[in-house]
């Protein structure tokens, strides 16, 4: 066909599925604004570190990127809180639309574990807000823990349907009988 291109542009699956990059974008944001972790590699080693040489009160105070170890005001706190929030609202849609429309024979165990990692960055940074702010200012976080949860409530329907996939039968399973 004249002005067709057969060019085939590969892309990898993080590229191509809308969760993948939602978590990305979430764990890429709370790193860079220091929320959340830097790296998973980083976090790996030091708890690697901490059970190979016990914890230290270096350990515990040298984390240079915590949040919560510099004291910020108030409102910077809870602008902070309000664009996790938002990352955490895009990433929950993304994977009810995601769960919506994939064929219900498509695994989505990569997408379970991403989507946990990201919980696990979530909750932590929860826990960073909350040590940044008074005892007294805590209640302005329950938005916050409101996405997250509805992060938590699509992450157990990605385990529900990786459990349901692998508990089915088998179509050869089924054929044999």
């Amino acid at each position: 066909m004249a002005g067709s291109s057969d060019t085939t542009v590969v892309q990898t699956k993080s590229e191509t599925n809308v969760v993948m990059g939602a978590v990305a974008r979430l764990k890429a944001v709370f790193a860079e604004r220091g929320f959340g972790p830097e790296s998973s590699k980083q976090k790996m080693h030091a708890a690697a570190d901490m059970l190979m040489n016990g914890i230290s009160a270096d350990s515990l105070s040298s984390d240079r990127n915590d949040y919560s170890s510099e004291t910020r005001p108030v409102a910077v706190v809870l602008a902070d809180a309000d664009i996790a929030m938002r990352h955490i609202d895009q990433t929950r849609r993304a994977a009810e639309i995601y769960l919506d429309v994939v064929a219900s024979d498509e695994p989505v165990e990569e997408e379970l574990e991403s989507l946990q990692a990201a919980l696990l960055v979530c909750e932590r940074a929860v826990l960073t807000f909350k040590q940044s702010l008074d005892e007294e200012q805590v209640d302005e976080l329950e938005p916050l823990k409101a996405s997250v949860d509805g992060l938590r409530d699509i992450t157990d329907k990605f385990g529900d349907r990786v459990r349901q996939t692998r508990l089915s039968p088998s179509e050869e399973d089924v054929s044999d009988t």
